[in-house]
């Protein structure tokens, strides 16, 4: 503790009788080692005798002021230095007795009681435990990430440009709003405490009276299949969750990324504007319940911008807020993050995080039977070890048994890595393409979502050495002993043999995987997919419904009128194709040619209505004004 704060503790006349104890203490011990110890007792009693009472917080508020006046408080505190002119001498009394306070004030405060609990610096022992869900804020900005990687001068020019414009105190931590966007006074919506699940707090998000109403809207203006009135909705919310969701989609289809991802990040922005004081994202024990309806806008942004951040090469921060997602709701994992947490993983060199969250829930959260976590984690072990090793030994135990569980990846994965293995015939026999025809859909699906996802980490020189040696390894056990090699095929295929849960479902229609959607259930696809909230579950909980006026549909306006019928839960493609075949027929030539420039017509008149939209308030002084506001799997 510092001289300045010492001294509003105890006062003036106090700390004499400390220092005269300090000195004295010393003196005694150079001198005599029998009488020191009564005059310690002495000098204790002389400071436990004289207790002042001070206002303990007004320290805490003059920290930065402490700093800096140091000197002149330790001149304070030694009343009774000499004035002579020998200014050596005095100079080195008063860092001899400087000294002597610092190293003993804090056992003579710790003897007399004075200090209460809560100054006394804390030892943190979060670091002793392992806590896969808990988050830095400082990674959740891809900005950090890219100075990492192209250093401060390629990156700080951009950094320092938004700076010299920012125009909002509000500190947010999801995204970094630009200067062009308009400051969020009133989002509708609120964040509320609604109960405790062991030591988490259960957060809910809650719609106004007021947003319920743009919520009526927006639902008759898909209804309406018009989509002037979308873009109504948007003029009267600027930061209406859903509308920002589906029109990004909108954007992502019609091939402008940029302007989908903007979209995304002002829905972030709206929701971080709007939490509770109590809701802590760094600690994932805040949770949101994904059956409560009004949750899922938040989950849905969080996992759209991962993919956006991470399709900018900042994986560090795609891992960082996957972890997030997963800490919502960690017991449901509603749009499966575990799928690709491995992924931001290994491309960010997060291996340790990977082997560790492996070896804590491969039990209690079947992680095992995983194709992700089945290969990722050998490869992450291989490359923290060294070889001949345990550990070298241990990865390369575990991605054979993962090749002989999971036969049908094996051809997919060198396919994708350049690899051709057709003349090796022993490969053929054992993981020839006979192994992924005979793949449940549900298995098939993970196989063809991991590859296309996660090929591309296997392709480094040495994980191909790697693999053919433990590919090789495997073929030789298929020959000596073929109950083993059987054995674990049979108990991969007995794994998947039902219907792939709603859970990985909605993350394969999110993650826009061809080759896996093409494998979803019957179920999935004839049943209507709305794209601001994709396959809700069963038990959904909703705290209004809505109200029944709804707009008369207008039959054959086009590709976007067609697309926004497309989100009604009633939608049937068939009955569209069969009412509109003539004039599919007739404009079959410029079909396309249309679809293209009513996409780009689209965006180009959601771009203009986010840059010149005006927001009425209420009147407010410049100084004063509020700124931003089936089966399973077994």
């Amino acid at each position: 503790m510092s001289s300045r704060a010492l001294k509003k503790l105890h006062g003036k006349d106090d700390l004499a009788i400390i220092e005269k104890s300090l000195t004295s203490t010393k003196a005694h011990k150079t001198n005599s080692g029998a009488n020191s110890s009564e005059d310690e007792d002495r000098s204790e009693e002389e400071f436990v005798s004289t207790p002042k009472k001070q206002n303990l917080f007004s320290l805490v508020l003059e920290d930065e002021e402490l700093s800096s006046g140091n000197d002149e408080a330790v001149q304070e505190i030694i009343p009774n230095a000499s004035k002579s002119t020998k200014k050596k001498k005095n100079k080195k009394k008063n860092k001899r007795n400087k000294k002597l306070v610092e190293e003993n004030i804090d056992e003579l405060l710790a003897r007399s009681g004075s200090l209460p609990p809560t100054i006394t610096p804390a030892i943190s022992r979060a670091g002793d435990s392992f806590d896969p869900l808990s988050i830095q804020l400082k990674n959740l900005n891809p900005e950090n990430e890219m100075k990492k990687k192209f250093g401060q001068k390629v990156v700080g020019e951009n950094s320092r440009r938004r700076q010299t414009h920012k125009t909002y105190k509000k500190t947010v931590h999801l995204v970094t709003p630009d200067p062009g966007w308009h400051p969020v006074t009133k989002t509708g919506f609120e964040m509320n405490l609604v109960g405790r699940e062991g030591e988490c707090h259960v957060f809910q998000i809650e719609h106004k009276s007021e947003y319920q109403k743009i919520q009526n809207k927006f639902w008759d203006a898909v209804d309406s299949m018009a989509p002037e009135n979308l873009m109504a909705v948007l003029q009267l919310h600027a930061y209406h969750i859903d509308t920002l969701l589906q029109l990004s989609e909108v954007c992502r289809m019609s091939e402008d990324p940029q302007m989908a991802a903007e979209l995304i990040e002002r829905a972030l922005y709206a929701f971080e504007s709007s939490f509770h004081p109590l809701f802590n994202m760094t600690t994932g024990k805040c949770l949101l319940k994904y059956k409560v309806w009004e949750n899922r806008g938040f989950f849905l942004a969080l996992f759209r911008h991962l993919i956006n951040v991470g399709n900018r090469g900042c994986y560090r921060t795609s891992l960082e807020y996957c972890k997030l997602l997963l800490g919502l709701d960690p017991e449901a994992d509603p749009l499966c993050a575990l799928l690709f947490i491995d992924f931001y993983s290994l491309r960010s060199d997060e291996y340790t995080y990977l082997i560790q969250l492996y070896t804590l829930w491969k039990d209690s959260r079947n992680l095992r039977i995983l194709p992700n976590f089945a290969f990722s984690v050998p490869l992450a072990m291989f490359h923290t070890s060294q070889p001949d090793t345990p550990q070298r030994t241990g990865a390369d135990e575990m991605l054979q048994e993962s090749l002989m569980m999971f036969p049908g990846l094996l051809q997919p994965l060198l396919e994708e890595c350049g690899v051709n293995t057709e003349a090796d015939k022993s490969i053929n026999k054992h993981f020839g393409e006979h192994k992924q025809q005979r793949q449940p859909a549900s298995l098939r699906q993970l196989v063809h979502l991991y590859v296309g996802r996660t090929g591309s980490c296997w392709k480094a020189p040495e994980c191909i050495e790697w693999l053919e040696a433990n590919v090789k390894k495997c073929c030789e056990i298929g020959e000596s002993n073929p109950e083993r090699f059987s054995q674990l095929t049979s108990r991969g295929y007995s794994i998947y043999r039902g219907v792939a849960p709603p859970n990985v479902c909605r993350h394969l229609l999110m993650s826009d995987n061809k080759k896996a959607i093409a494998d979803l259930p019957q179920e999935v696809t004839s049943s209507s997919i709305l794209s601001y909230d994709p396959l809700p579950p069963a038990d959904t909980v909703r705290s209004y419904d809505r109200q029944s006026n709804r707009v008369r549909a207008v039959s054959n306006q086009g590709f976007l009128s067609a697309f926004i019928n497309s989100l009604r839960p009633n939608f049937d493609v068939n009955a569209l194709m069969a009412e509109d075949e003539e004039a599919e027929l007739d404009g079959a030539a410029g079909g396309a040619g249309n679809l293209r420039r009513a996409g780009a017509g689209l965006i180009n008149a959601v771009r203009e209505l986010l840059n010149n939209i005006e927001l009425v308030g209420p009147e407010r002084d410049d100084e004063d004004a509020q700124l931003p506001p089936n089966d399973e799997w077994d």
